[in-house]
Order: structure tokens, then sequence, then C-alpha cells
């Protein structure tokens, strides 16, 4: 429901703010992201969400190619209530690096997409009646996804994105995100 508000919110302001164009160089960024964990192993199917803060820092070599590196930390996490027990999720820290293709359809409009390898840690608990377990779980492969870029001034931006972090086996991590980045 936040991210539903945040991201009609951020297209309203920059529907009503002229921005700058988007120059080459580099740029740093935050977002706030609500990544959802899906495991087919864990009964009923529902998905986990742990709220994230993500720092972003890229070089945009033009207006079609770029690159980025990300580091997050989660706040907040997410339990499940199954018949058996409890399922825990708490991430820890993610950080990756990606290729970001752009398609401009207007001076402070771009879409994209984004591509790369992503490493997650995580704090994962199984409690069945009074027996508990705790694991560190790491989690690291292919990524990709695709967002929108504006442009709110000469040197801020803002963007809402969707990314597949991890999806290998019976476990997905995806996110959904928003946020605000400034170039130099």
């Amino acid at each position: 429901m936040k991210v539903k508000i945040l991201g009609k919110v951020m297209v309203l302001s920059c529907s009503l703010v002229a921005g700058g164009a988007f120059a080459a160089g580099p740029y740093i960024g935050a977002n706030y992201s609500q990544f959802q964990y899906d495991n087919d192993d864990v009964e009923g199917g529902d998905t986990l969400k742990i709220d994230s803060a993500v720092l972003r820092a890229g070089f945009e070599f033009n207006d079609y190619l770029g690159i980025e590196a990300r580091g997050g930390m989660g706040f907040e996490s997410d339990k499940k209530e199954a018949a058996l027990g409890t399922f825990e999720y708490d991430m820890d820290n993610m950080y990756g690096g990606y290729v970001k293709l752009s398609a401009p359809l207007a001076e402070s409009v771009h879409p994209y997409i984004i591509g790369g390898y992503t490493k997650i840690k995580a704090d994962v608990k199984y409690t069945l009646g009074s027996v508990s377990t705790d694991e560190s779980e790491r989690y690291e492969g292919e990524s990709y996804g695709a967002g929108i870029d504006f442009n709110l001034t000469d040197t801020v931006g803002a963007n809402l994105e969707y990314m597949r972090y991890y999806d290998q086996d019976e476990e997905e991590i995806s996110g959904i995100s928003v946020g605000l980045r400034s170039a130099f």
C-alpha cells in the first residue's frame, strides 16, 4: 500500500514539474524498496515483504547506457504463520552491480531496463512448536528489472522501478522501489 501511494505521488509530482535534460556523468541516489520473498516450500505460498533502504551510485555514459552499483539493508522483517509453525525473513544486506539501458521518451522521462548480479544476506527463522531454527542465508545470482527515471530539475531526479534480484529453485526475491537521485 505504501509503495502504491508513494508511486502515485511521485508520478503526479513529476508530471507537474518541468525537468531539465539528463546529462551524462556520475550520480548518487537513495530508494525506499519493498523486497518480496517467495518460497514455494513454505506452506500457503504467501509473500513475505521486507522494507529496506538502498543506496545507488552510477555513471551514465550517454542517454542510452550506464552502470550502477547498489547497497542496501532491511529495516523491517516479515513473519508468516503456517499450520505447522512460523516462518520469519529478515534481510541483513544486499549489494550488486548492474548495466542500465535507457530509451529517452522526452527530455525529462527515461524508461530503462537494468541487469546485473546481486548478493543478499538474510536471517531465516523457522519455528515448529517449541523447536526453533535460525539460519543465516546467502542468495546470489543474476538480476534484472525495469523502471522509469524522471528529471525534476537539472540535477535532481526521481525513479520508480521493479527488480527481480534472485530467482532460483523454489525461492524468489524481487522488489518495487521509489527514490531520488542527484547528478554531479
